[in-house]
């Protein structure tokens, strides 16, 4: 079904068949679905050579659970991201309630546990940290710190 689609970024916003997607999939049911989706093999390939494809095209900067481990094991810079849960679980449903999408909070935090649980235990490319990444603890960081951290780590690694 992924190759009778196109799939683009423009300026930072996402196109299915040239439709803006970029809000929609940030959804809790659309996050969800691509957690369930994506953990078979078949997905997982056909997304692969769709990122690498992207990104021979394009200076890229990636995020997601297998960006360093499997999509991109040579890029320049990986950055293994962790947070406290209960404060990834905050900022989403910070982020869900700006959007106007009440969610119940418990809720978020039982569906982050299983997905976390269910991408570390997944037989193809599990969650894991790459080889050679730096580990960033965001817990307490702004969205600015820890893009000012990155870029000095990218700046300090490209001396």
């Amino acid at each position: 079904m992924i190759r009778s689609h196109s799939i683009d970024i423009r300026d930072g916003v996402v196109f299915i068949d040239d439709e803006d997607v970029s809000s929609m999939i940030r959804t809790t049911s659309i996050s969800d679905a691509a957690s369930l989706i994506s953990s078979g093999s078949p997905v997982r390939r056909e997304m692969v050579a769709l990122q690498r494809a992207f990104a021979d095209r394009h200076d890229t900067v990636a995020e997601g659970r297998d960006m360093g481990t499997v999509v991109f094991p040579g890029a320049d810079l990986k950055v293994y991201v962790i947070a406290d849960v209960a404060i990834r679980v905050t900022r989403r449903w910070r982020e869900l309630r700006s959007r106007g999408e009440a969610q119940d909070f418990d809720a978020l935090l039982r569906s982050q546990l299983t997905r976390d649980r269910r991408d570390r235990n997944r037989s193809d490319s599990p969650l894991r940290i790459a080889p050679g990444a730096v580990i960033l603890d965001s817990t307490l960081m702004s969205i600015r710190e820890q893009a000012d951290e990155v870029l000095r780590i990218f700046r300090e690694r490209a001396l």
